[in-house]
């Protein structure tokens, strides 16, 4: 019942429709034929603008997002390795930003796909790291911060509010991919109007009950912040399923269309509701001893 409610709330829609797939990707009766490999390192997109101050320093599936503010950069996840981070800052000088203009990594969780790059980037440009109180401690070696990045220079322990020059950031406790998951909020610009971008910090779904309650409850926290900051362009760190490169594509293809990661107040409470509907299915199915391993992960 819940993939049906997704369906219908998706529609004929193109981009929910995609939406949709990615979000139930893990219970879906068909998935998506097509995932690229994490660390697959195509990089012909790496650098596109897809906002007036927002960059894609990704590949196929594991992004990151730089964004310049009025005192430097934020960037959102650093990569998966140490060439993913010297990739980030050779894109860095041929952008015209210095070393020293990396201001902040926020790190949305204690994957090293997320955070391979940073311990690089930091020793090269003195950024400072955030992340949530969770990373730190982490579920064994594969779950946690690197010491390189210790002591984080802010800890997320509740909602926070990160300001660098005149934006504000908002950082969000969102436990479930990871004990300490952040998801993150930034205000943007999009042809010279005002956006507020998100980003859903913790998108695979493991077979464990307890932390999939987790994801539902931090769902609720997220979707309600969502609607209080107006949220029109929301972002993924994995970008495979959700059109995002198709959509980057067309910017390159059309430079002059309307920007295709600005969506509507329907289609981004839309968006939410699908992403709750498949998580709670998926949740559903690990309780009724459907799904018992991860074999889509």
């Amino acid at each position: 019942m819940k993939i049906a409610e997704a369906d219908r709330l998706a529609g004929n829609d193109f981009l929910l429709r995609a939406m949709r797939n990615y979000h139930c990707y893990y219970v879906d009766p068909a998935p998506a034929q097509f995932r690229p490999a994490v660390m697959d390192t195509t990089s012909f997109l790496f650098g596109s603008q897809l906002a007036d101050n927002v960059y894609y320093l990704g590949y196929l599936n594991l992004a990151a997002y730089a964004i310049r503010t009025s005192d430097g950069l934020v960037l959102v996840d650093a990569g998966g390795s140490e060439e993913h981070g010297r990739k980030i800052l050779e894109w860095m000088g041929k952008a015209g930003f210095k070393p020293a203009d990396l201001k902040w990594i926020v790190i949305t969780h204690e994957h090293f796909d997320h955070f391979g790059g940073a311990p690089f980037l930091k020793a090269e440009t003195g950024a400072k790291i955030v992340a949530g109180a969770d990373a730190v401690s982490g579920e064994g070696e594969a779950q946690k911060l690197p010491a390189s990045l210790l002591p984080l220079d802010l800890t997320v322990k509740e909602r926070t509010t990160l300001k660098v020059g005149t934006t504000e950031l908002v950082l969000l406790p969102t436990p479930g991919h990871t004990k300490g998951t952040i998801s993150v909020f930034a205000p943007i610009e999009v042809g010279g109007v005002r956006r507020m971008a998100s980003f859903w910090g913790g998108k695979g779904m493991r077979p464990n009950v307890k932390d999939l309650r987790e994801m539902v409850r931090s769902l609720a926290v997220f979707t309600a912040e969502s609607d209080r900051l107006k949220v029109d362009v929301p972002l993924n760190t994995h970008s495979w399923g959700d059109a995002t490169i198709s959509r980057l594509i067309n910017m390159s293809l059309v430079p002059d269309a309307p920007n295709p990661f600005v969506l509507s107040k329907d289609q981004s409470q839309k968006n939410l509701q699908i992403l709750e509907r498949c998580t709670s299915a998926y949740l559903d199915a690990v309780e009724a001893g459907s799904i018992t391993r991860g074999i889509r992960d």
